[in-house]
């Protein structure tokens, strides 16, 4: 077995271990509060903090890095100026990572002050005092998002450095850390509990990383505003679609949130429940078929039918993979909600609720897990546009169709609604991988007139 491939192994158990890890603690928040009101409050707090989070870490930050990075250090052995282009690459570093700090910790400011006119907005449903409670986890929670930016920058740059496991490694002992404060946490903390967990995690990834890496890392880094750096525009050019499409992504789960507090107390926790196996899932799913596929896209991207074909065969994999858990989640849904919650404060009839919400959700899941291929894939040809106007579509079908039907279906319609925004966001990848095919026959056609011509 190559060293590559021990690597690919490695990561993807880490990755899959450490969503595990983290959705083990669903049923002890569970059968700790049940649909406790409280936890109400929590989720709606967590969506600013949550979004910005994803964005700074997951939407763009650690991607740009690498071939940025690559792109200032020479291959040719024989220039003199290795140690130059050494210097360029972290100076592009240290830029990157102090601007997306302050930028950042700007938008965290701001939300601070505007928390208490922002989340009223957000879940109109919450009363008085829980909406007060509300906005002080927000406030506290706006952490996370200040400590993601540097992290995705610094994550970004180890990858650059081939340095894989170290920081995969660190990422599964955050999830090991929000596990064990939510296991061992006092029940007199109550909600806060969950505050406490995720800024573990994070606090765990901001130690972790310069400690783990002194030479690699650590030694290099530099605070330093350098706006005219070369490396930023190229940077901002990556950036901008991931930030757009994980921003728009996440944006769905808020205005569900909102649409929650709004059916009855607990509503929020009970659509959070039935959307965590949802998520558990589609994590697992895009550990396993998809992130394993991505080298081999990105390498055909500019061979169109070694290309079409890398994608034809994760598609086929996905959906071998993707229906029977949705079956599962159609068919089995009151027995995987009694395994998972029914058990403490997490009574029959809160499991009645989740379970028909889960099963309501089974569709979406399965729009998305076909979604995820076609999605990489755009990246990999270099026009993630397609995602993005996919996803500004499907989050209006979605927000839409919640909107109406939330009124008369309680969280039935937000599931539905959610269901609805994934049709145009699969239709429209679609509609772009049969524009490939339309591209490799005009290809083949020109092929055969120039042969045509030769002879």
């Amino acid at each position: 077995m190559s060293r590559l491939v021990r690597t690919g192994l490695i990561l993807a158990a880490l990755r899959l271990l450490g969503g595990l890890v983290a959705f083990l603690a669903t049923p002890i928040i569970a059968a700790r509060f049940g649909l406790d009101p409280a936890l109400d409050a929590f989720y709606v707090a967590s969506s600013i903090p949550f979004v910005l989070s994803s964005v700074a870490l997951v939407g763009g930050l650690e991607t740009a890095v690498p071939p940025l990075f690559r792109r200032f250090l020479t291959t040719d052995a024989s220039r003199a100026n290795l140690a130059d282009d050494e210097t360029e690459s972290w100076g592009f570093v240290n830029s990157l990572w102090s601007l997306a700090l302050i930028g950042v910790a700007v938008v965290a400011v701001l939300s601070f002050i505007l928390m208490p006119a922002l989340l009223p907005r957000l879940a109109p449903g919450l009363d008085l005092r829980r909406q007060a409670v509300a906005v002080s986890m927000a406030r506290t929670l706006l952490i996370g998002p200040t400590i993601a930016a540097p992290v995705g920058v610094w994550r970004g740059t180890l990858t650059a450095k081939n340095l894989l496991v170290g920081p995969a490694a660190i990422l599964f002992a955050g999830s090991v850390a929000y596990f064990l404060v939510v296991a061992v946490a006092p029940s007199t903390l109550g909600a806060w509990t969950l505050v406490a967990a995720t800024l573990s995690a994070s606090l765990v990834a901001l130690v972790a990383l310069p400690l783990s890496f002194p030479k690699a890392l650590t030694a290099n880094l530099k605070f330093t505003l350098d706006f005219r750096h070369p490396g930023l525009p190229a940077a901002l050019a990556l950036l901008v679609p991931f930030a757009i499409s994980d921003l728009i992504y996440h944006s769905d789960f808020v205005i569900m949130r909102g649409f929650a507090s709004g059916v009855s107390l607990g509503a929020v926790a009970a659509y959070e429940f039935a959307m965590r196996p949802i998520a558990a899932a589609s994590t697992l799913l895009l550990a396993g078929v998809v992130t394993p596929a991505f080298p081999e896209l990105a390498r055909t991207a500019n061979n169109l039918p070694a290309f079409r074909a890398a994608l034809d065969r994760t598609l086929k994999l996905m959906l071998v993979v993707a229906l029977p858990l949705t079956i599962a989640f159609l068919f089995l849904r009151e027995p995987i909600v009694a395994v998972l919650y029914q058990r403490g404060n997490f009574t029959a009839e809160d499991a009645r609720q989740v379970s028909a919400t889960l099963a309501t959700l089974a569709p979406y899941f399965f729009l998305t897990a076909l979604s995820q291929p076609l999605a990489y894939a755009t990246y990999a040809r270099q026009q993630p546009w397609w995602t993005v106007t996919a996803s500004v579509i499907g989050l209006a079908f979605s927000a839409g169709g919640a909107y109406l039907l939330t009124p008369t279906l309680g969280l039935i319609g937000i599931a539905i609604g959610d269901g609805l925004g994934a049709v145009p966001m699969v239709g429209l990848l679609l509609l772009w991988r049969w524009r490939l095919n339309r591209e490799g026959a005009k290809n083949a056609k020109k092929s055969l007139e120039e042969v045509s011509r030769r002879s």
